[in-house]
């Protein structure tokens, strides 16, 4: 009876990953916690885009662009 050995599976680095953020409207609507509990506030997406289907946010010196989908996803990326 022989044992077999599996390799253990490698991962990339975390730097090689590019992660784009990406939720429903309905999901951005209504969150599992109340808003008011995780950031104080709630804004919709229709608020942040009025009517526009992408919007630039500068953050720490950074500029973000939060686009919205065709098919009602919103992307942020850096």
């Amino acid at each position: 009876m022989t044992a077999s050995h599996t390799p253990a599976r490698q991962t990339p680095p975390a730097t090689a990953l590019r992660r784009t953020l990406s939720a429903s409207r309905a999901q951005a609507a209504s969150p599992a916690k109340p808003a008011s509990q995780t950031t104080g506030r709630a804004l919709t997406s229709d608020h942040l885009l009025q009517g526009a289907q992408c919007v630039n946010i500068l953050h720490n010196g950074q500029t973000y662009q939060l686009r919205a989908t065709r098919y009602g996803k919103l992307i942020l990326t850096k």
